[in-house]
């Protein structure tokens, strides 16, 4: 009799996957109508003895003592028994149950029960799974945040959203431990709690994210040690917590104030399209001269909004949506600034009408425009006691600046790379400088050799090996759906309708000039990452990177056939789970250089 080794959700202890697995494939399966709401029993091959229960909304991780590529179940209201075979046999195996409407096939029986099937393979590097969507609570977790703290321990960070993956859906900012490395990760808890029922915003419920941690040093002058954890709430107001025993308690929340140039009275929550000239957020026949106004201006890329009189001039007023990081904030090391917090943050002057104020045939075009925005930073030279606000996008913005990480060059200066707008404009990333510590940067200009998908994605930045910068971010590749093959045919040159995949880390050796070296590190569906550079305890330099990883969605229906076959892969897919590895530094440097044709 062989007995499966259980991992899952436990009381105590760590939680997660077990360490040192890459998943392998994915499966999916349906219950029977309307049943499997509760659970599903499971067990390998024909030997029933080895029944394994797995419970709704959390997920199980199965290791059989014999590789198998059959297993069995039946759904709790089931009378039959079926059975899911996958490509090759496995040792470990994962089973997660949720809940779904099965509209084509179920009619009539409301939700029924839905098997979400990953095989696992062992690696040859540290690798672990901190944050799965769909358990522990939470529909989704999204926006991961890595920090490695002065005593060697790991905080991951999430954004805990429900009862979907909305950017206005009821949200919570959480965080997980670990003391070996990432291997293994200490229960869920909130790092930032709050009352849901106040300081809603534009009839959405309370949302509490942006997170860009950083740990003061031990000799800062200020707090020596202390993790400050500066997010925002609701995207339009900055707060802050504290911790000063190593990421295990955190301080009450309190508001920064003074460090926004919002309306105290609020946001203005339907602004729309039409802000920029455009009736384009609902399917109206009498609108369509706007439409092809729009594409003409955009989607051909015959303007680029930051150098257009027309579109910058709408980069004034109160600010309607702010953000920071995501991922990370850093203290100053050098003599001229030294201990100064610096904060990265963003806005924008439209919100979006996803959420409260969505309607019937509503677009999420206006969704797409909060990335039009501009940087600013916050600063602080007591170590996050008071604060203000530095450089706000005055000046010459070049391509303005959106999600963002900063970096200190030998030299003291600041380096800011953050995502580009990426929607009708080119499709790389952007970086600025400062020299001043953060008061002011120059304008941000675009980085040939990295790539944004359409719309672009956040990425991080990280000074590690010999002062060399790292990056990690998604490495989009070029596909064959209908938009891309009609923007390639038509000869678009600034729009492609590529998605976020590919995981990859570059390197820089020339401080953020040019990035000739890059590793793939997952070729699947991925999206927002956030890295740290730090000796492992076997002494070797490396790179701890937390980053969203989802699996691929089953072509089942008329609806998800049509979107893949028009979209592929540049429909943002909700984060399956949050991955942790590490990777050698001198894996990513000695990677072969790429030749740009520039």
């Amino acid at each position: 009799r062989h007995l499966p080794i259980l991992f899952g959700k436990r009381t105590g202890g760590s939680s997660g996957s077990p360490p040192g697995l890459a998943r392998w494939e994915t499966s999916y399966d349906w219950c029977a109508c309307g049943k499997g709401l509760a659970n599903v029993t499971v067990w390998p091959g024909e030997d029933k003895s080895q029944s394994v229960v797995v419970t709704a909304k959390s997920v199980k991780w199965m290791q059989w003592k014999i590789a198998v590529d059959t297993v069995h179940w039946k759904c709790n209201g089931m009378t039959d028994v079926r059975h899911t075979r996958l490509k090759e046999p496995a040792n470990w195996w994962s089973l997660q149950l949720y809940e779904e409407e099965r509209s084509t096939m179920c009619y009539g029986h409301g939700n029924t029960g839905r098997l979400r099937w990953n095989q696992w393979q062992a690696t040859d590097y540290p690798t672990s799974v901190p944050f799965t969507s769909d358990n522990e609570g939470y529909a989704c977790f999204k926006i991961p945040s890595l920090l490695r703290t002065n005593s060697g321990a790991l905080l991951a960070f999430a954004e805990a959203r429900t009862p979907n993956c909305s950017d206005f859906a009821q949200t919570d900012l959480v965080v997980k431990r670990s003391t070996d490395g990432g291997l293994t990760w200490s229960p869920l808890k909130q790092a930032a709690p709050a009352e849901h029922a106040a300081r809603t915003i534009c009839g959405n419920p309370l949302v509490i994210g942006n997170v860009a941690p950083v740990q003061l040093s031990t000799t800062s002058g200020h707090h020596p040690g202390r993790i400050l954890l500066p997010h925002t709430r609701n995207n339009f107001a900055f707060w802050i917590v504290h911790s000063d025993d190593d990421g295990l308690t955190w301080s009450v929340p309190r508001e920064i104030h003074g460090v926004t140039e919002v309306d105290p009275k609020g946001p203005d929550c339907n602004r729309n399209m039409s802000y920029f000239g455009f009736d384009i957020d609902k399917l109206d026949l009498k609108d369509l001269k706007d439409v092809a106004k729009y594409l003409h201006e955009l989607g051909w890329g015959s303007v680029d909004p930051f150098n257009s009189t027309k579109w910058a001039s709408k980069l004034k007023g109160p600010w309607q949506w702010v953000g920071l990081g995501p991922p990370g904030s850093l203290q100053i090391r050098g003599d001229r600034y030294k201990d100064r917090v610096v904060v990265p943050g963003y806005h924008s002057y439209i919100r979006g009408l996803s959420g409260g104020n969505g309607s019937p045939g509503q677009l999420p075009i206006s969704q797409l425009y909060n990335n039009f925005g501009l940087g600013h930073a916050l600063l602080s030279d007591d170590g996050g006691d008071t604060w203000r606000l530095g450089f706000r996008g005055l000046g010459p913005i070049g391509e303005g600046a959106n999600e963002q990480q900063f970096v200190e060059l030998r030299n003291g200066s600041l380096l800011a790379n953050s995502r580009s707008l990426s929607t009708g404009s080119r499709q790389l990333r952007i970086q600025a400088l400062s020299e001043d510590g953060g008061e002011s940067f120059g304008p941000s200009q675009y980085v040939e050799g990295l790539p944004e998908p359409f719309n672009g994605c956040e990425g991080s930045i990280v000074t590690g090996q010999a002062g060399y910068l790292f990056f990690s971010h998604p490495d989009p590749k070029l596909g064959n759906a209908l938009l891309e093959r009609l923007t390639r045919s038509m000869h678009v040159t600034n729009v492609n309708f590529t998605g976020r995949d590919g995981m990859t880390v570059w390197a820089s050796v020339d401080e953020g000039s040019s990035y000739p070296h890059k590793m793939l590190m997952d070729e699947g569906l991925t999206g927002y990452s956030s890295m740290q550079a730090y000796t492992n305890p076997q002494r070797s330099p490396v790179l701890g990177l937390l980053y969203e990883q989802a699996d691929p969605t089953p072509d089942e229906d008329v609806l998800t056939i049509l979107s893949k076959y028009v979209m592929g892969n540049s429909v943002v897919v909700t984060p399956t789970r949050f991955v942790f590895r590490e990777i050698p530094t001198d894996a990513v440097l000695s990677s072969q250089p790429l030749l740009l044709n520039v």
